[in-house]
């Protein structure tokens, strides 16, 4: 049984009592999730609050999760949404968006948790330099392993939208990376 179809297992638990089965889903995504909203609020606290209150809002409203789509794409989609309104109520007030210093080294610890390999670190640095769109567009792939289709629902787009997103976004990581001196086809 892969990890989606373990956690989906667990949601359905949830829903029909077992309490216990929120630790699951909480426990399998929690990281990710967090170190993916890092790269998108820049604050580490506020990350956490985001992906607190995508947690739960499956928890409250039970039944949102219809199961279009997997868990995972869902609770993504609902951090991206909520970090795109905290950006929006930030730039509205005229704050400015800098990951805080003594955060450094709480991000560092979730990234050593999430990155598992060499490879992985050095996309990830490379990665940073990409436009927004295009980072998280190959995080959800790379990172997360989520198919066209499920990046395309969890960035509000159509899958030809996806597609060609995730195309020029592998174009300009290949530039990047060959200008560190990695060349990998399978990138």
């Amino acid at each position: 049984m892969t990890q989606d179809a373990a956690v989906l297992d667990s949601y359905k638990r949830y829903v029909e009592g077992d309490e216990s089965a929120m630790g699951e889903i909480v426990r399998a995504y929690a990281d990710t999730m967090t170190f993916f909203t890092v790269g998108l609020v820049k604050n580490t606290s506020d990350a956490e609050e985001i992906v607190s209150d995508a947690f739960a809002e499956i928890a409250l409203r039970k039944r949102a999760f219809r199961g279009e789509s997997q868990l995972r794409t869902y609770l993504f989609a609902i951090c991206r949404h909520k970090a795109i309104d905290m950006i929006r109520k930030r730039a509205r007030r005229g704050e400015i968006l800098s990951l805080d210093p003594e955060q450094t080294a709480d991000l560092e610890t979730l990234e050593g948790r999430i990155l598992r390999s060499e490879r992985d670190e050095i996309l990830h640095r490379t990665m940073a330099e990409l436009n927004e769109e295009y980072r998280v567009a190959l995080y959800l792939v790379y990172f997360e392993g989520m198919s066209h289709a499920d990046v395309a629902r969890a960035m509000k787009k159509t899958l030809k939208q996806t597609e060609n997103i995730i195309f020029r976004a592998r174009r300009a990581l290949r530039a990047l990376l060959e200008k560190e001196g990695i060349t990998d086809e399978n990138i």
